[in-house]
């Protein structure tokens, strides 16, 4: 494993390469002496953290060297890979040279994994544990017996009897031999254990009944062929040696040292910049939409607080949009805290009133920044939409697909699968779930097509900007449209805006009209329906027309005057006042007609006086029962005076979607975290540490004591790690095992230290959760956000 005498023997350029390349040894507490780097680096989470970084060739040598136990000579391990030709040599070469500069492989007399790394494959090449892992804890009798099963004639030393079955079973030849001597049933048990597949348990193990002797398990058992997981089970797992044996000569471990090709064409700059234009402002256009509507009518969500698929195909339909599109629409908006899901439906914030006011390009740019940032990757599921959800390396990976997208600039990407190939081939293991992270990839790849950061298949300048870490999107966003603040009224009853209307302009053509197209040209049509409820809404003709006439281009069209004098003219001539309710008009004979209208029986109409009609039904059933037949009556207060039916516009608290950033309960939100030192410079670390003895004594301030005391299974460095974040209220990652053995991992942050246990934020949980000390097993740092 990495010592402190083999860190100074890198010298300070080594060393400070190490570093560079593993950033956890520079977190904070910084390490006071090269023993403890050495111990932080060889952490499980260290480890895996360095793995995460590497390519496919490179990890794949590595498994092969946890295939042969993690130690091998080098012929044997170019043998293992297929590595037969100088060029293939070349390629191990370079994957052994980059695990080498990452403190993972060590040499002595061969290459050598370090145990952490090794462990990170339980199973390396579908393989069990090396032979010797068997047999070292067998008896003198045990391996005696072995041994004549064997066909060898046996020592008389148990390490010279041990000696001789491993030189056996290491032997492929002899194995191959032994196995096709077998009986037929164990012979086909072998080889489908040698290719991978699962070992039957023993069926005899746990019988008092019939000769174990009888069953192809124990007939492999015997000659160590198949060695049992534990001595309390049936379980069963076949040694490496053995199984690379029966898997041939022409067996080659995988070994894929070439990065997939991505086809990529030359690109027209117009094109790009015409296509990510169009579609920034359809993502834009549809942002709106979705929010005015849930404004007018909050989304019901499921008890998990996402959107359901019923919910997602009515949206859908709704707003003209496509289900991908409402998908990506929904995440982005929550996540740049203009939808709040909760309290069992989904509403627009307050910060949606203001961002409504923006320019095109700057609402653009607040959704780009939060879908940069976002953890979710709503066109990679399938089911509900749920923005709090987290994608484990959704991220990092959206922002490698765009870096190698970018490669070279102003190149099409033809296809998004060879795409996503080759970034899973740089870094397998960064993603989250190697399965699905292909998938998750072409995703991130059609999200940005959608947001207008690739057009036509190639990066544009807003997405060069995102990977450059800029924060102002909006110079470098294409023409994606100004606000418009005035329509064009036409004679056929249509209102047409090109772009996007602004707040009041979109206000009034909602009120008095009803959107009919939706797109770059956006249709709304006026019909005696739309007009009386701008009427019913508090306007009247003359305001209506006079309102009307300041957003439109030119003159209002005559049959627009026309349609709200005549519906004018006939409003409010039937009042309606709650009795349950009651209605009155001057006009007996249009009282006479209501009573008669067979559509209307529901409501239980009987008239009290040749102008006054009461109704059985409620004011508000009364009124649309009465529009819905094509009448035009007015809600009357107790006065006489009309009353004004306003649309209401639902808003939510800006609360952030359920696990998109941690929160803290605030009882305890007075404990403000202190400054935290910055992440020392690797060269200006290395200084240090080079100058100061391998060994060095560490301040012992009262937390590390009450940690070192309690969390027994931290190593030295870990326990720093913790009593840090416990001093400085900083968040930290912990391997926790509760009360039933069951182990996670938890992020926990306003960490309070008492009697052995400690009382934190929980950001799985969302909740305080009290942790001892005592069933932590592991420390890693954790970023603040």
């Amino acid at each position: 494993m990495v010592t402190a005498a083999w860190l100074r023997r890198l010298g300070e350029d080594g060393l400070t390469d190490l570093l560079r390349r593993r950033p956890e040894g520079l977190a904070v507490p910084q390490p006071v002496s090269l023993s403890e780097l050495a111990e932080r680096l060889a952490t499980p989470a260290a480890t895996v953290a360095a793995l995460r970084r590497l390519d496919r060739p490179t990890l794949q040598v590595a498994e092969a060297l946890a295939a042969l136990g993690g130690r091998a000579e080098r012929p044997v391990l170019d043998q293992l890979l297929g590595a037969g030709t100088a060029s293939g040599r070349a390629d191990v070469t370079r994957a052994l040279d980059t695990l080498r500069a990452n403190a993972l492989v060590l040499d002595d007399a061969a290459p050598r994994l370090v145990p952490a790394a090794a462990a990170a494959w339980p199973r390396p090449l579908g393989l069990g544990d090396p032979v010797a892992a068997g047999l070292v804890y067998r008896t003198a009798d045990q391996l005696r017996t072995m041994a004549r099963h064997l066909g060898i004639r046996p020592a008389g030393r148990k390490a010279d009897i041990l000696d001789q079955v491993l030189a056996c079973l290491r032997d492929g030849e002899r194995v191959l031999a032994l196995v096709a001597g077998a009986p037929a049933d164990a012979r086909d048990l072998l080889e489908k254990a040698a290719a991978g597949g699962e070992v039957e348990p023993d069926p005899f193990y746990y019988s008092s009944y019939g000769s174990r002797s009888q069953t192809p398990q124990a007939w492999a058992i015997a000659r160590g062929l198949l060695a049992r997981t534990s001595e309390w089970g049936g379980e069963l797992t076949m040694p490496a040696e053995v199984a690379l044996a029966l898997r041939g000569s022409g067996y080659a471990a995988p070994f894929d040292s070439a990065p997939p090709s991505v086809e990529r064409s030359a690109a027209d700059p117009a094109t790009t910049a015409r296509a990510a234009a169009a579609a920034g402002a359809a993502m834009v256009r549809l942002v709106t939409d979705l929010l005015e509507a849930a404004g007018k009518k909050p989304v019901p969500t499921l008890r998990t607080g996402g959107v359901g698929l019923r919910e997602l195909k009515r949206l859908a339909k709704v707003l003209g949009c496509t289900e991908p599109d409402l998908r990506l629409g929904l995440s982005v908006a929550a996540h740049a805290g203009l939808l709040s899901l909760g309290d069992g439906h989904a509403a627009p914030t307050a910060g949606y009133d203001g961002w409504r006011g923006y320019e095109p390009a700057d609402q653009l740019s607040t959704l780009l920044r939060a879908w940069w940032r976002s953890p979710s990757a709503p066109l990679a599921a399938s089911g509900a939409v749920t923005p709090g959800e987290v994608h484990a390396g959704t991220v990092e990976l959206r922002a490698a697909v765009i870096a190698a997208a970018s490669e070279p600039e102003a190149a099409t990407i033809k296809d998004p699968r060879a795409l996503a190939d080759l970034v899973i081939w740089r870094q397998p293991l960064a993603f989250g779930d190697p399965d699905t992270a292909p998938d998750q990839a072409v995703a991130c790849w059609q999200e940005a097509a959608l947001l207008g950061v690739t057009g036509a298949g190639v990066v544009t300048a807003a997405g060069h900007a995102l990977l450059g870490g800029a924060d102002d999107l909006t110079a470098v966003l294409g023409d994606i449209g100004t606000t418009q603040h005035h329509a064009r009224l036409q004679a056929d009853l249509t209102a047409v805006v090109t772009g996007s209307p602004d707040t009041t302009l979109s206000a009034l053509l909602d009120l008095a009209a009803d959107p009919e197209t939706r797109g770059v040209a956006r249709t709304w049509r006026f019909s005696p329906a739309t007009v009386r409820r701008a009427l019913d809404a508090g306007h009247t003709a003359s305001s209506l027309l006079d309102a009307l006439a300041d957003i439109a281009v030119g003159e209002l069209p005559q049959p627009l005057r026309y349609l709200v004098a005549d519906v004018a003219r006939r409003h409010g001539s039937v009042r309606a006042s709650t009795v349950a309710c009651c209605l009155r008009s001057e006009d007996t004979a249009l009282l006479n007609e209501i009573v008669a209208d067979r559509r209307l029986r529901a409501l239980g109409l009987r008239q009290l006086a040749p102008t006054v009609l009461a109704a059985a039904a409620p004011l508000q059933d009364v009124l649309s029962a009465l529009r819905n037949a094509g009448y035009a009556p007015v809600a009357e207060a107790d006065d006489g005076t009309p009353i004004v039916e306003r649309a209401i516009d639902h808003r939510a608290s800006a609360s952030p979607p359920h696990q998109a950033r941690a929160k803290s309960p605030a009882k305890r939100r007075t404990a403000k975290p202190r400054q935290a030192a910055a992440r020392p410079e690797a060269a200006d670390l290395v200084r240090k540490l080079l100058a100061a003895p391998d060994e060095t004594l560490i301040p012992l301030t009262p937390s590390l004591e009450a940690v070192r005391r309690s969390a027994t299974n931290l190593t030295t460095s870990e326990a720093r790690i913790l009593a840090y974040a416990i001093d400085h209220r900083q968040p930290v990652t912990i391997s926790y095992v509760n009360r039933d053995g069951n182990p996670s991992n938890r992020t926990i942050d306003n960490i309070e230290l008492t009697d052995g246990s400690l009382l934190a934020w929980c950001r799985l949980r969302e909740d305080e959760r009290w942790f001892n000390l005592k069933r932590i097993i592991a420390v890693e740092p954790a970023d603040p956000a």
